[in-house]
Protein backbone atom coordinates (compact mmCIF):
# COMPACT_ATOMS: atom_id res chain seq x y z
CA UNK A 1 0.00 0.00 0.00
CA UNK A 2 1.27 3.40 -1.14
CA UNK A 3 0.50 6.94 -0.94
CA UNK A 4 -1.41 6.95 -4.13
CA UNK A 5 -3.28 3.80 -3.40
CA UNK A 6 -4.19 5.10 -0.21
CA UNK A 7 -5.20 8.51 -2.20
CA UNK A 8 -7.55 5.93 -4.26
CA UNK A 9 -9.00 4.59 -1.14
CA UNK A 10 -9.88 8.03 0.35
CA UNK A 11 -12.37 8.54 -2.86
CA UNK A 12 -14.44 5.30 -2.13
CA UNK A 13 -14.41 6.15 1.56
CA UNK A 14 -15.10 10.07 0.40
CA UNK A 15 -17.90 8.65 -1.43
CA UNK A 16 -20.52 7.78 1.92
CA UNK A 17 -20.14 11.29 3.63
CA UNK A 18 -20.93 13.18 0.33
CA UNK A 19 -24.05 10.98 -1.13
CA UNK A 20 -25.61 11.13 2.43
CA UNK A 21 -24.99 14.98 2.73
CA UNK A 22 -26.53 15.13 -1.11
CA UNK A 23 -29.64 13.28 -0.26
CA UNK A 24 -30.21 13.53 3.58
CA UNK A 25 -32.75 16.47 4.46
CA UNK A 26 -32.77 19.45 1.78
CA UNK A 27 -30.89 22.26 2.48
CA UNK A 28 -28.43 24.59 0.84
CA UNK A 29 -25.73 23.90 3.29
CA UNK A 30 -26.23 20.17 3.08
CA UNK A 31 -25.59 20.22 -0.73
CA UNK A 32 -22.75 22.97 -0.31
CA UNK A 33 -21.02 20.52 1.92
CA UNK A 34 -21.48 17.60 -0.10
CA UNK A 35 -19.65 19.75 -3.15
CA UNK A 36 -17.05 20.29 -0.91
CA UNK A 37 -16.54 16.20 0.00
CA UNK A 38 -17.23 15.58 -3.44
CA UNK A 39 -14.45 18.27 -4.72
CA UNK A 40 -12.10 16.64 -2.44
CA UNK A 41 -12.26 13.35 -3.51
CA UNK A 42 -12.28 14.47 -6.73
CA UNK A 43 -9.32 15.81 -6.47
CA UNK A 44 -7.69 12.46 -5.00
CA UNK A 45 -8.05 11.60 -8.70
CA UNK A 46 -5.89 14.22 -10.33
CA UNK A 47 -3.06 13.91 -7.45
CA UNK A 48 -3.07 9.87 -7.06
CA UNK A 49 -2.10 9.56 -10.64
CA UNK A 50 0.60 12.33 -10.53
CA UNK A 51 2.00 10.84 -7.39
CA UNK A 52 2.12 7.59 -8.93
CA UNK A 53 3.82 8.51 -12.09
CA UNK A 54 6.08 10.87 -10.50
CA UNK A 55 7.46 8.61 -8.03
CA UNK A 56 7.32 5.10 -10.25
CA UNK A 57 4.87 3.88 -7.73
CA UNK A 58 2.51 3.18 -10.89
CA UNK A 59 1.13 -0.41 -9.70
CA UNK A 60 -1.50 -2.99 -11.11
CA UNK A 61 -3.66 -3.18 -7.55
CA UNK A 62 -3.46 1.18 -8.47
CA UNK A 63 -4.52 1.02 -11.49
CA UNK A 64 -7.86 -1.77 -10.68
CA UNK A 65 -8.61 0.82 -7.13
CA UNK A 66 -8.87 3.50 -9.50
CA UNK A 67 -11.03 2.94 -12.15
CA UNK A 68 -13.42 1.13 -9.07
CA UNK A 69 -13.05 4.38 -6.68
CA UNK A 70 -14.40 6.16 -9.90
CA UNK A 71 -17.21 4.32 -10.65
CA UNK A 72 -18.07 4.61 -6.76
CA UNK A 73 -17.85 7.94 -6.02
CA UNK A 74 -19.67 8.88 -9.58
CA UNK A 75 -22.53 6.38 -9.44
CA UNK A 76 -23.26 7.13 -6.15
CA UNK A 77 -23.31 10.95 -6.45
CA UNK A 78 -25.69 10.33 -9.53
CA UNK A 79 -27.76 8.38 -7.53
CA UNK A 80 -27.84 11.11 -5.14
CA UNK A 81 -28.97 13.49 -8.20
CA UNK A 82 -31.52 11.00 -9.24
CA UNK A 83 -33.19 10.84 -6.02
CA UNK A 84 -33.51 14.62 -5.73
CA UNK A 85 -34.54 14.35 -9.72
CA UNK A 86 -31.64 16.35 -11.14
CA UNK A 87 -30.69 13.15 -13.93
CA UNK A 88 -32.40 11.28 -15.93
CA UNK A 89 -33.02 7.11 -14.81
CA UNK A 90 -32.26 6.48 -18.90
CA UNK A 91 -28.83 8.47 -18.01
CA UNK A 92 -27.98 6.67 -14.96
CA UNK A 93 -28.81 3.59 -16.62
CA UNK A 94 -26.67 3.90 -19.79
CA UNK A 95 -23.53 5.06 -17.03
CA UNK A 96 -24.05 1.35 -15.21
CA UNK A 97 -24.37 -0.39 -18.23
CA UNK A 98 -21.10 1.53 -20.32
CA UNK A 99 -19.34 0.49 -16.46
CA UNK A 100 -20.07 -3.02 -16.14
CA UNK A 101 -19.34 -3.50 -19.76
CA UNK A 102 -15.73 -2.13 -19.57
CA UNK A 103 -15.62 -3.68 -16.04
CA UNK A 104 -16.59 -7.26 -17.85
CA UNK A 105 -13.27 -6.27 -20.30
CA UNK A 106 -11.47 -5.84 -18.08
CA UNK A 107 -12.14 -9.08 -16.26
CA UNK A 108 -11.86 -11.08 -19.08
CA UNK A 109 -8.36 -9.42 -19.92
CA UNK A 110 -7.24 -10.24 -16.42
CA UNK A 111 -8.47 -13.52 -16.57
CA UNK A 112 -5.67 -13.86 -19.92
CA UNK A 113 -2.73 -12.25 -17.53
CA UNK A 114 -3.32 -8.51 -19.40
CA UNK A 115 -4.57 -4.96 -17.13
CA UNK A 116 -6.23 -2.59 -19.31
CA UNK A 117 -5.55 1.03 -17.89
CA UNK A 118 -7.89 3.79 -18.86
CA UNK A 119 -7.43 5.44 -22.01
CA UNK A 120 -8.31 9.27 -23.27
CA UNK A 121 -11.66 8.48 -23.80
CA UNK A 122 -11.99 7.02 -20.62
CA UNK A 123 -10.57 9.70 -18.79
CA UNK A 124 -12.89 12.17 -21.09
CA UNK A 125 -15.82 10.55 -20.43
CA UNK A 126 -14.56 10.66 -16.35
CA UNK A 127 -14.30 14.26 -16.30
CA UNK A 128 -17.23 15.13 -18.49
CA UNK A 129 -19.05 13.21 -15.86
CA UNK A 130 -17.12 15.32 -12.73
CA UNK A 131 -18.04 18.16 -14.58
CA UNK A 132 -21.46 17.40 -15.14
CA UNK A 133 -21.88 16.78 -11.75
CA UNK A 134 -20.09 19.90 -10.70
CA UNK A 135 -22.57 22.35 -13.08
CA UNK A 136 -25.43 19.55 -10.92
CA UNK A 137 -24.28 20.92 -7.73
CA UNK A 138 -24.31 24.55 -9.01
CA UNK A 139 -27.64 24.13 -9.78
CA UNK A 140 -28.87 22.55 -6.63
CA UNK A 141 -27.05 25.13 -4.74
CA UNK A 142 -27.40 28.65 -7.23
CA UNK A 143 -29.96 27.55 -9.26
CA UNK A 144 -27.80 28.65 -12.19
CA UNK A 145 -28.93 26.35 -15.37
CA UNK A 146 -31.95 26.29 -17.24
CA UNK A 147 -33.54 22.91 -16.86
CA UNK A 148 -33.35 22.68 -20.88
CA UNK A 149 -29.44 23.43 -20.47
CA UNK A 150 -28.88 20.85 -17.83
CA UNK A 151 -30.44 18.34 -20.41
CA UNK A 152 -28.59 19.00 -23.05
CA UNK A 153 -25.23 18.86 -21.34
CA UNK A 154 -26.67 15.33 -19.69
CA UNK A 155 -27.16 14.20 -23.21
CA UNK A 156 -23.47 15.00 -24.37
CA UNK A 157 -22.49 13.57 -21.26
CA UNK A 158 -23.99 10.39 -22.29
CA UNK A 159 -22.94 10.15 -25.94
CA UNK A 160 -19.46 10.22 -24.40
CA UNK A 161 -19.84 8.06 -21.80
CA UNK A 162 -21.28 5.46 -24.73
CA UNK A 163 -18.53 6.20 -27.27
CA UNK A 164 -15.79 5.23 -24.70
CA UNK A 165 -17.70 1.95 -23.50
CA UNK A 166 -18.00 1.37 -27.05
CA UNK A 167 -14.34 2.51 -27.70
CA UNK A 168 -13.18 0.16 -24.87
CA UNK A 169 -14.54 -2.70 -26.17
CA UNK A 170 -13.17 -2.21 -30.09
CA UNK A 171 -10.31 -2.44 -29.25
CA UNK A 172 -9.87 -5.30 -26.68
CA UNK A 173 -12.57 -7.41 -29.06
CA UNK A 174 -8.95 -9.77 -28.99
CA UNK A 175 -9.68 -10.96 -25.49
CA UNK A 176 -12.98 -13.04 -26.26
CA UNK A 177 -10.90 -14.82 -29.01
CA UNK A 178 -8.60 -15.55 -26.37
CA UNK A 179 -5.81 -13.80 -27.76
CA UNK A 180 -3.42 -11.23 -26.49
Amino acid sequence: MNLPNLLTLSRIVLSVPALLLLTTGNGTVLYFLSAVVFIVAALTDFFDGRIARKRGLVTDLGKFLDQLSDKILVTSIFLGFLTLSKVSVWFLFLMIFRDTMVSGIRMMASSQGRVIAADFFGKAKTVSQMAFIGILYLNVIWDLFDPLMISIIELLVAVLTLASGFNYLLKNLQIFKGGS
